[in-house]
C-alpha cells in the first residue's frame, strides 16, 4: 500500500482513543465511525470532524463505504468475532480491541477469517506501546537481564467495577471478570517482554466477594443487578524453559484506597525489572536493578509516557498496511493469550491444574 491509510472506528467509546491516534498519524486518514447510540455518535461525530454521511449506526453500511481500507473494532468483547470477521470478509484489514474474543476457540476464527482474506488483523495491546513499555523490552533484547526465570504480573484496584449490570459482568458477553478485562494487559505485556515462551500449565482461582453483593462499582447501582463474573483472580503459569509466572488481578478488594494499579516485575540471571503504574502514571514508572564488581546498581530512567498507548498502537497498525509487513501483536498471539486465560478459568471452575499440549 501506499499513500494514506483510510479508516473507520467502529464502536466510540474506548475507540475515541483510536480515532484520535488516526488523526495524529501522518499515514492516515479518517473517514468514518459507526456507532449504535446516534446520540453518541453525532457527538463523536462533531468532535472528529467527519462529514454527517460517514457517520454510522449500522456496521454493514460502513463496511460497503467506496475507499474504507481499515477499522479498528472498539465494541463489547461478544461482538469482537462477529464484526471482526464481517469486516475481513469485506476485504478490511482490522485493528481488534483486546481481549481478541471471549475464548480462544472464538479468537481462532477471527485468525482463520483473516488469513482466507489475505488481510491483517492485529490485536490492540496498547500497553506494549508506552515508552516505559518498551524501554524495558529494549533493555530485555539487549540481554541485560539474562535469562528471566520468574516474573510477577497484576492489576489491582481497590473500587472499580466496570459497568455493573452491564455486558461486563455477563459472562456470556465478557467471557471473564477482571481476569479477561485487566489481566489481558498484564499478561501480554509480560509474556511478550519474556519473548512469549512456550507454556506447558497454568493454575488459578477465582473470587467474586463484592460484585454480587453490589459493592464496590464505579457507578452508582440502582436495585439488583446481573453479576457472573469474578472480581478477582489469581494464577500461576508455568514455560517449557523452566521459568514461571504469576498473575494477580482485581476490579475490587480491600486495598489502598483508590487504587488503580498495574505492574509487571521480571527476575533475570542477569539483572531485575519493575515496571509499576499506580493510577496511570506517566513518569517514574519502571526500574532495572544489578551489580557491578558485586555492587548494587539501581537504574531508573526519566522517561515520561503519552497516555495509554493507542497512539502508538494505531500508529503501528498504519504503517504495518502500508510496508506490507505483519504487525507486532498478531492475532496468533491473541489466540495464545486468550489459551492462558482459558486454562486459568478452567482450573479455577476444576480445582487442577490445566497442562498444555
Amino acid at each position: 500500500m501506499s499513500g494514506k491509510i483510510k479508516v473507520g472506528v467502529i464502536g466510540l467509546g474506548v475507540g475515541q482513543a483510536h480515532a484520535h491516534g488516526y488523526q495524529a498519524s501522518p499515514d492516515a486518514e479518517l473517514v468514518a465511525v459507526c456507532d449504535a447510540d446516534s446520540r453518541r455518535l453525532n457527538e463523536q461525530g462533531d468532535r472528529l470532524g467527519i462529514s454527517p454521511e460517514a457517520r454510522f449506526t449500522d456496521v454493514n453500511e460502513m463496511l460497503a463505504m467506496p475507499g474504507l481500507e481499515a477499522v479498528s473494532v472498539t465494541l463489547p468483547n461478544y461482538l469482537h468475532a462477529p464484526v471482526t470477521i464481517a469486516a475481513l470478509q469485506a476485504g478490511k484489514h482490522v485493528l481488534c480491541e483486546k481481549p481478541l474474543a471471549r475464548s480462544a476457540a472464538e479468537a481462532q476464527t477471527m485468525v482463520d477469517a483473516a488469513k482466507k482474506a489475505g488481510k491483517t488483523l492485529m490485536v490492540c495491546f496498547n500497553y506494549r506501546y508506552r515508552e516505559d513499555a518498551r524501554w524495558l523490552r529494549a533493555l530485555s533484547d539487549e540481554g541485560k537481564l539474562g535469562k528471566i526465570y520468574f516474573a510477577k504480573a497484576g492489576w489491582l484496584r481497590n473500587t472499580g467495577i466496570p459497568g455493573a449490570g452491564s455486558w461486563f459482568t455477563h459472562k456470556d458477553q465478557a467471557g471473564g471478570g477482571p481476569l479477561i478485562d485487566l489481566g489481558v494487559h498484564v499478561l501480554d505485556l509480560t509474556l511478550w517482554l519474556m519473548g512469549y515462551p512456550k507454556i506447558v500449565s497454568v493454575s488459578g482461582n477465582t473470587f467474586a466477594e463484592f460484585g454480587p453483593k453490589g459493592k464496590k462499582s464505579s457507578r452508582k447501582l440502582q436495585g439488583e443487578v446481573h453479576y457472573d463474573v469474578e472480581d478477582l483472580a489469581a494464577g500461576f503459569v508455568r514455560f517449557e524453559n523452566g521459568a514461571s509466572l504469576s498473575i494477580e488481578t482485581s476490579w475490587a478488594s480491600h486495598t489502598k484506597a483508590g487504587r488503580d494499579d498495574y505492574f509487571v516485575t521480571l527476575y533475570g540471571t542477569e539483572g531485575g525489572s519493575e515496571l509499576y503504574v499506580p493510577n496511570y502514571a506517566d513518569r517514574d514508572t519502571i526500574a532495572f536493578y544489578t551489580e557491578e564488581g558485586g555492587i548494587p546498581v539501581n537504574i531508573h530512567p526519566a522517561i515520561v509516557t503519552r497516555g495509554g498507548g493507542h497512539t502508538m498502537a494505531t500508529a503501528h497498525f498504519v504503517r504495518c498496511l502500508i510496508d506490507g509487513v505483519p504487525p507486532e501483536s498478531t492475532g496468533e498471539q491473541g489466540v495464545a493469550l486468550l489459551k492462558v486465560i482459558d486454562g486459568l478459568y478452567e482450573s479455577a471452575k476444576t480445582g487442577r491444574e490445566v497442562r498444555f499440549d
